[in-house]
């Protein structure tokens, strides 16, 4: 099962390590960080994130393990910094060595424990280094009590792989987390969606497979991957992509599932 071609892998790695210098950002892109920590946070319990500490029925509290979260394609952190107080670790994966850093840092400027919060570089979808496919070979990157990928999923070449392989790092009954934006809700303006990319941030045409999922689509791939109690929830507030004349809306969505399995 392969996912990203090199040279979309490459070009990724390009784009975001540009875009770990928060001063090359784009001011839309912090508002949109900023309205996706908020929905989350907000949909706690829909998504069963709150669930994960205090109600588990099957594992006295002292008997559990860590409660883990896994963010792929993790960035510089800002969604694991907003779920950190509802789990006890949390594991970065991200394509991007500068990305990586500026996680890294933010842990630290964090005051958490470095086993608490720290991120890897590394890619579960396609072309890595033998030494990144040995770091996240390990125990240590499976078993995840949750899961989430916020705004990446249209990077990737095939969602179902990345989603399945993703789900994979899940114990039984983990939650996988998805975010990103639904399809037909952005407007091109006659443009296509390559020169669109381009116009709200040069270097972004070369890495966006796609402008978005539709509800069905969606639902489909987390069962595909071997998920129950999924679940699709369209956001009422469109995000901004752009600044000044190139901007356009869109509007995102949280879709969830379960990982079916026997202990």
């Amino acid at each position: 099962m392969t996912d990203m071609v090199p040279s979309l892998s490459e070009d990724n790695q390009k784009l975001f390590n540009t875009l770990a210098v928060a001063a090359n950002r784009p001011p839309w892109i912090k508002d949109l960080v900023d309205q996706i920590q908020a929905e989350v946070l907000a949909r706690r319990d829909w998504v069963g994130i709150t669930a994960l500490r205090g109600t588990d029925s099957e594992r006295h509290e002292q008997e559990r393990g860590p409660i883990r979260l896994l963010d792929y394609a993790c960035g510089s952190g800002e969604l694991s910094r907003t779920l950190f107080p509802y789990v006890d670790e949390v594991r970065g994966i991200d394509i991007s060595a500068a990305m990586v850093k500026a996680y890294n840092d933010m842990a630290v400027g964090t005051n958490v424990q470095r086993d608490q919060m720290r991120a890897v570089q590394g890619d579960i979808l396609g072309p890595s280094t033998d030494s990144q496919k040995d770091a996240l070979a390990g125990r240590e990157w499976f078993g995840f009590d949750i899961a989430v990928m916020s705004m990446a999923l249209h990077h990737v070449a095939s969602p179902e792989d990345a989603v399945k392989l993703l789900v994979e790092r899940l114990r039984v009954g983990g939650i996988v987390l998805l975010i990103d934006g639904v399809q037909d809700s952005v407007k091109f303006s006659g443009a296509d969606l390559s020169q669109m990319a381009h116009d709200l941030m040069p270097g972004s045409e070369k890495v966006i497979t796609r402008a978005g999922f539709a509800k069905d689509e969606m639902l489909g791939i987390l069962d595909g991957a071997g998920c129950q109690d999924v679940g699709f929830l369209e956001l009422e507030e469109p995000t901004r992509l752009g600044d000044g004349e190139q901007a356009t809306m869109q509007r995102l969505f949280i879709a969830k599932g379960r990982k079916i399995g026997f202990n």
